[in-house]
């Protein structure tokens, strides 16, 4: 079993960024500057996050810290939060875990790769059509970490290898399994995904119902060769079936 504290803590860091919210033909709203810090108590229990945020939209020529944020959320973590399941690379993902009328349906994806996190709310509204995502793109504070260009569907056809885990939604030790696994993307292939600024991009099927299970998935492309995607499973029903990650390496002809 993956042990859920331990992940979280690959997290711990400061991590300054934006939250951008897009609208449904993904053209950006809001861009509002971030710090998000994790950081563990001297005993190392609890994880504190300090989550702090400046006014909206900077000009490209000033500094997005500049001045006393406006808004400031702080929580503590004691175990592993129930909502988040967390991977190997302490990458995680968290959201709805049942599908069901007039609840506005989400889901929230959090990829790490050494100095970058590239996270992704997805929004439903309350009739299960789709509404808009928002885009969190972080950089560890002293690091010289950038933003990755948007991704464009063809820098993703081809084969890829690599490792995947599924965690069930029930949990327990029997429920996590890891295995090998290839992907051969072609462009019909892509055709559902949306792309976004930072090398992502997602699949959210509209309108998501009990009528039917379904799949919601986001990707990062954090560099040509390196692809990581992070699924949700829901039932017929609307339940959480699993959560899944898959790391994936391009195999170069």
């Amino acid at each position: 079993m993956l042990d859920q504290w331990e992940l979280l803590l690959r997290n711990i860091g400061e991590w300054h960024g934006s939250f951008n919210t897009y609208d449904s033909g993904l053209q950006l709203k809001r861009r509002q500057p971030s710090i998000l810090t994790l950081e563990p108590a001297a005993a190392g229990v609890p994880v504190n996050l300090s989550l702090l945020f400046w006014p909206d939209n900077p000009l490209p020529a000033e500094n997005p810290y500049g001045g006393e944020p406006v808004k400031q959320i702080r929580q503590s973590f004691y175990q592993p939060d129930q909502q988040l399941t967390f991977f190997p690379t302490g990458s995680f993902c968290r959201g709805s875990l049942q599908l069901a009328p007039f609840i506005r349906f989400y889901a929230e994806f959090c990829f790490l790769l050494g100095d970058r996190r590239h996270r992704q709310v997805l929004l439903w509204d309350g009739s299960g059509r789709f509404d808009h995502p928002v885009l969190i793109s972080e950089m560890r504070a002293g690091s010289q970490a950038g933003q990755l260009p948007q991704l464009q569907p063809e820098w993703l056809t081809g084969q890829w290898q690599g490792r995947q885990v599924v965690i069930t939604a029930e949990g327990g030790p029997a429920d996590t399994q890891e295995s090998a696994c290839s992907l051969r993307l072609t462009p019909s292939d892509l055709t559902t995904l949306r792309c976004l600024p930072d090398g992502g991009g997602f699949i959210a099927p509209s309108p998501v119902t009990q009528r039917s299970g379904f799949t919601v998935e986001a990707w990062w492309l954090a560099s040509p060769q390196h692809l990581e995607r992070l699924l949700r499973h829901y039932s017929d029903s609307g339940s959480l079936l699993a959560s899944q990650q898959q790391v994936l390496q391009k195999l170069v002809a």
